[in-house]
């Protein structure tokens, strides 16, 4: 059983986000915990004495006015959730929690096995970039391993490892592995993008004989090019895998995952993202 938590903007909940959260969660057994996140950073402030006093009154009814509306609109979205998840008899608890949206997340995840946000997940009022502010500030910071979610999520049939020998590749590839076994053991691909005339798989023997331990239908595809981009091409062909990174953000990360071409791969990849940050947080 693992402890597993997805982020939904309470504000702007539909019922897509949380049936591609259960589409990835049906591949193992978990105990699934919903946030309803209301990002109050903003609010707060401006309905502090300090924000009263910058507002005419007839304004500040307004902002009264439509702060009274969200929350009314929150409580319709949880209702609509609850009700969405006994007619599809998903077992879950949720959470309505109110402050710094990316705090609470970090927090909430230091208590977890697996994090779910789907990559185009904002709490500014003005939308602010793919992948978004508050998304980047989860990867870099969020303290268990996190899937990203595309908009329209594919059928997951399997797993892309992304390695090239490092520790922080590999301790993705382990990561993944204790908490979807059996996607490893249905269909693993080993993807090695190499440079330098280096076709080998940096200790290939060593990682045989792990996969080896999980059963593991594994086939290795290594590709050449420009670095980064080929790739980006490959795992962009194949939407039903999903993508194993270690370390975004980090000193130290792999050389394939550096943090433009990160959010490039974020950016525009139409499958599901896998990252672990190695021995942080100790």
């Amino acid at each position: 059983m693992k402890k597993t938590i997805a982020v939904i903007d309470a504000v702007n909940y539909k019922e897509e986000q949380l049936i591609a959260i259960t589409n990835i969660l049906n591949m193992v057994e978990n105990d699934l915990t919903i946030l309803m996140i209301e990002d109050t950073a903003n609010i707060n402030s401006l309905l502090t004495t300090g924000g009263i006093e910058a507002f005419a009154g007839k304004y500040y009814d307004v902002l009264y006015k439509s702060e009274k509306e969200k929350q009314q609109l929150i409580q319709d979205n949880t209702t609509k959730l609850k009700k969405t998840c006994e007619e599809k008899n998903i077992t879950c608890t949720i959470k309505n929690i109110m402050g710094i949206a990316a705090d609470s997340v970090i927090l909430e995840s230091r208590f977890a096995d697996l994090l779910i946000i789907g990559r185009e997940l904002s709490f500014p009022v003005i939308y602010d970039g793919n992948p978004t502010v508050f998304v980047k500030n989860i990867l870099t910071q969020a303290q268990c391993p996190i899937i990203v979610l595309p908009d329209i999520p594919p059928s997951v049939i399997g797993v892309a490892c992304c390695y090239n020998g490092t520790y922080s590749s590999m301790y993705a590839i382990r990561a993944f592995a204790a908490i979807f076994p059996h996607l490893i053991e249905k269909n693993c691909e080993i993807v090695y993008e190499y440079e330098h005339n280096n076709q080998k798989i940096p200790y290939e023997s060593q990682l045989q004989e792990y996969l080896k331990s999980y059963k593991a239908h594994s086939r290795q595809i290594i590709l050449s090019g420009a670095v980064g981009h080929t790739l980006q091409s490959y795992l962009h062909s194949r939407p039903e895998l999903i993508s194993t990174f270690g370390a975004y953000g980090r000193n130290g990360i792999s050389r394939f995952f550096n943090h433009s071409s990160a959010e490039n791969i974020i950016r525009k990849l139409n499958g599901a993202i896998f990252i672990t940050h190695p021995g942080e947080h100790i």
